[in-house]
């Protein structure tokens, strides 16, 4: 399977999950637990940058999409949006999905926890939530990297 990220170039191959998610805690994760998200689609990964970016012509220099490989075998396990509290896709992000997602890095069980992305209505699409303690974390890899990030006349209306 692929997945897709955005981050900086330093640290397209780093997988501590120890950034700021770990930091400060995210939608799937309380503060202090190690994770990393990665995204379906290289468009979800798009848009989910765009929470934390209210302009695209703001996205730092160094940012680029990584594009990664993960053996179909690997565990995982999907949550859907009838497996979720209702206010799931709330922001601030709710502490109810901070401990599941939480509890299950904790347990350990699986690689991945597919969950729906906030970012796409109805949660239509998927993000991928990793454990980066799983003993799978190995079989990541980092395939390609690209720097282009968005088409130049997506976005025109904002202006140069």
């Amino acid at each position: 399977m692929e997945l897709f990220r955005i981050t900086r170039t330093k640290y397209l191959e780093n997988y501590t999950g120890r950034g700021g998610s770990f930091a400060n805690g995210a939608r799937w994760n309380e503060p202090r637990i190690p994770v990393l998200y990665f995204a379906s689609t290289p468009s979800v990964a798009l848009l989910e940058m765009a929470n934390y970016l209210p302009n695209p012509r703001l996205i730092p220099v160094d940012y680029r999409l990584g594009i990664y490989h993960l053996p179909d075998s690997v565990s995982s396990r999907i949550l859907e949006v009838k497996d979720l509290p209702t206010n799931w896709n709330r922001y601030p992000y709710p502490i109810s999905t901070q401990k599941i997602g939480s509890q299950w890095l904790s347990e350990g069980s699986s690689l991945i926890l597919f969950v729906p992305s906030v970012a796409v209505p109805a949660g239509l699409e998927n993000i991928a939530v990793i454990n980066p303690q799983h003993s799978e974390i190995n079989q990541l890899k980092l395939l390609a990297v690209e720097s282009s990030l968005y088409n130049p006349r997506a976005f025109k209306g904002l202006g140069d």
